[in-house]
Order: C-alpha cells, then sequence, then structure tokens
C-alpha cells in the first residue's frame, strides 16, 4: 500500500367511543358537489408548452436559480440566449416525460445513475460549505490591485460607428448575378455620393439588409472584431463621414459611411468591477477547496492498492 499522491479534483434532492345512552345519529348529509379541480395556471404563467407537458415561470426561476451567477446574469440581459435556454429546459422536459412513461426510472442504470449524480452533488455542496469566502473580500486596494494586473484583458478594441447598404448577393452567385448586384452597388453609392444626398433615406429605399434598413442602415458602434475583415480594412482608410466604394462580402456588396471613431482603449474598473470581483471570489473559494483537500489528506492520507489493479478490475467482470 502506498500514499495517493496527487489530490483528485472533486468538481465536478383513533379510536371511536360509544355510550348505550348515546342520542341516535344526526341523518345524512346531503350529498355535496365533488371538490372542484384546482385552478389551471394563468396561461401568461406558462413559458412553454408542447402537448401537456408545460414549463412555468417558477420552473425556469428555480432552473436559473441553480446555475452560476455570472451565467444567469448574461441569461438574462440576452433575450435571444435566453429563448433558447427555455428550449433546451423544454426538450429536457418532454425527453423526461417520455422516458418515465417507458419505465425508465426503474431502470437500475438510470437509478445508479442518480445516485451518483446525487452524490456528486452532495460533494460539490459540502465543498462549497467549507469554502466560505469572506463577504468583504475583495477589498478595494485588492479590486484595484488585480485590476491593473490584469489590463491586457480589459483592452476594448477600436470602434466604429457605421452606416450601410448591403446589396445581397449568394456565394455561389453565377457572373452575370453578381454583376447585376455590383452594378446596384455602384450606383447606390454614386446616389449618397451627390452633395447634400440623405445617406438614411437612400438606404432606406435600396439596402436589402433587413436588419437595418429600416434604420437608414445604421448600425450602431461595432467593434473592429464584430466588423467583416474586409469592410474592416476599409473603414480603418476612410475619414469621418467618408463612403465606400462597394466592399465584398460573404453574402452581399456593403457600401459604408464612417460616421465616427472610437480608438482602442482600456475599460475603466468601474465598467468591469462587478465581473472582476465575481472572477477573484471564485479564485478565493479555489483556493479554499484546495486548502481543505489537502487538510483533509494530510491528516489522514488515503492508501492505495495499485498492484495488479487493472487486472483485478478486468477480472471482475
Amino acid at each position: 500500500m502506498r500514499p495517493l499522491s496527487r489530490l483528485a479534483v472533486l468538481l465536478t434532492s383513533g379510536v371511536f367511543l360509544a355510550a348505550a345512552d348515546a342520542p341516535p345519529p344526526p341523518p345524512p348529509a346531503p350529498p355535496t358537489a365533488p371538490p372542484s379541480a384546482p385552478a389551471a395556471a394563468p396561461a401568461s404563467d406558462v413559458v412553454a408548452q408542447r402537448g401537456d407537458a408545460k414549463l412555468m415561470t417558477a420552473d425556469i426561476r428555480d432552473a436559473l436559480s441553480r446555475i452560476d451567477s455570472g451565467v444567469r446574469d448574461q441569461l438574462l440581459a440576452n433575450p435571444q440566449a435566453l429563448q433558447e435556454f427555455v428550449k433546451e429546459r423544454m426538450i429536457r422536459q418532454i425527453l423526461l416525460v417520455e422516458a418515465r412513461n417507458a419505465k425508465y426510472d426503474q431502470n437500475p442504470d438510470a437509478i445508479a445513475r442518480a445516485k451518483d449524480a446525487m452524490d456528486t452533488a452532495m460533494v460539490q455542496l459540502w465543498l462549497a460549505s467549507r469554502a466560505q469566502v469572506d463577504p468583504a473580500y475583495p477589498s478595494q486596494a485588492e479590486l484595484q490591485a488585480a485590476y491593473e494586473a490584469n489590463k491586457a484583458r480589459f483592452v476594448i478594441p477600436a470602434q466604429y460607428h457605421v452606416q450601410q447598404i448591403a446589396i445581397l448577393v449568394p456565394p455561389t452567385a453565377s457572373k452575370e448575378v453578381e454583376a447585376e448586384a455590383l452594378k446596384k452597388a455602384k450606383d447606390a453609392r454614386a446616389q449618397v455620393a451627390k452633395p447634400k444626398a440623405d445617406f438614411a433615406e437612400i438606404a432606406k429605399k435600396m439596402s436589402q439588409d433587413p436588419n437595418s434598413a429600416s434604420k437608414g442602415g445604421d448600425l450602431g458602434w461595432l467593434r473592429e472584431d464584430q466588423i467583416l475583415a474586409p469592410v474592416r480594412e476599409v473603414l480603418r482608410g476612410l475619414a469621418e463621414n467618408g463612403i465606400s466604394e462597394p466592399v465584398r462580402g460573404a453574402d452581399s456588396f456593403h457600401v459604408v459611411k464612417l460616421l465616427g471613431t472610437k480608438p482602442q482603449s482600456i475599460a475603466p474598473l468601474e465598467q468591469v468591477k462587478t465581473d472582476l470581483i465575481a472572477a477573484l471570489r471564485r479564485a478565493r473559494a479555489q483556493q479554499e477547496t484546495n486548502a481543505y483537500l489537502e487538510a483533509l489528506l494530510k491528516s489522514q492520507p488515503v492508501q492505495l492498492n495499485d498492484i495488479g489493479l487493472a487486472d483485478r478490475l478486468k477480472a471482475a467482470k
């Protein structure tokens, strides 16, 4: 037997009395209507439904309460991501109903996996209870020091305020179709380049991008890493209020106008404070967890008999 040399990473719900002279029993009460069924939940409380399977607001709230707070905040701030989360939970609910109807809740393998999942959850919760981080951590000084040491992670790329007119053309378009799209893009460029031309009004009429055309082609402020590479290169060479020649993208020609530029910068501490505090507290909790495990195994090391272990396990099949 030898001591385990490494710490394993643990990651990882009466008596009836009657008298002889008792008065006669009262006449039976008239029959009453059976109790009414519980009122159905208001339709507004149903988040997702497929047939009889439903997910209620309380179900989603409960699911969100059990995930990382940072992930939860991101989901709540992004309607599309939240809808995907709800859809995944609904699919899980549908499959769970099917599995139960097929008696999979009595399947030995399912029971064993459920027990293993329960054990893992208990271990995780127990470790979390052992790794209590001081509510006052980090201090302002610790927060400032972490910010200074990690400034490279808080770089905000250069940003461009852009208007565009997009003329759609499929990547596999024939030469004739592409030439026609390019002609339309050049015509649009010629119109917006005229003195006193209103780019927004022309974009509303000519742009084929449904998301920006109604806004006069205004794409708002975009980080340079959010912009198509060929368009990004053109923007870097434009003066403010400059208008580009048509630029070929993956599925369209773009005529872009540069409305403004913000150079690369470092996000101020106040802007990243919430995320930085969460990261520091997670790191401290991990340190506390590691210290607890080290102390646990130091007090009584695990003895592992690994001589011929693989062979013994194979023979046990």
